[in-house]
């Protein structure tokens, strides 16, 4: 299990560094600003990669395949082609090709240093009225907060917001 999961990061253009030690990986994954932290490992599937190469290992990390992907050609970055596992609420967000973003809009993953959770209070920030609604920002991972003062929605890098 664990080559293959090597070789299935390697194909997303990831790197591998675990300590010999390590009896394996944890299951699981941790969004950020910068792209997914797989839990338990020190390799990363950062913005930029391979979108089957990263579909492909989001798929092995989480033990099931994506539930749907759409293409939304009239995002104001470009068309977007939005790959979502339900369960987790994860939905990454691809353009030319390359992980350019993530949203997660349920329950379920930490997101970013600060562990930000879809369902939890917010951090304790100014928000600031826009379009969508009440946001915030924390290192680099953007969040809107619902009418019963919990997040509702968090996403980094590229988003747009479509099912």
């Amino acid at each position: 299990m664990r080559a293959a999961l090597a070789v299935t990061l390697a194909l997303a253009g990831c790197t591998l560094s675990l300590p010999e030690s390590q009896a394996g990986l944890a299951t699981g994954l941790v969004p950020d600003a910068a792209g997914l932290q797989p839990a338990g490992s020190d390799l990363r599937i950062d913005f930029g990669r391979a979108q089957t190469g990263v579909i492909d290992a989001v798929t092995r990390l989480l033990g099931h395949g994506p539930a749907d992907v759409a293409t939304n050609p009239e995002c104001g970055a470009g068309p977007v082609t939005a790959v979502r596992w339900d369960g987790e609420g994860l939905t990454l967000n691809f353009q030319n090709g390359a992980l350019r973003g993530w949203v997660v809009d349920a329950p379920g993953l930490r997101a970013g240093e600060a562990g930000l959770t879809v369902g939890a209070p917010p951090p304790p920030l100014a928000l600031e009225e826009t379009s969508l609604g009440r946001e915030f920002g924390q290192g680099g991972v953007f969040g809107l907060v619902d009418e019963t003062g919990t997040i509702a929605l968090l996403w980094a890098g590229t988003s747009c917001f479509f099912r």
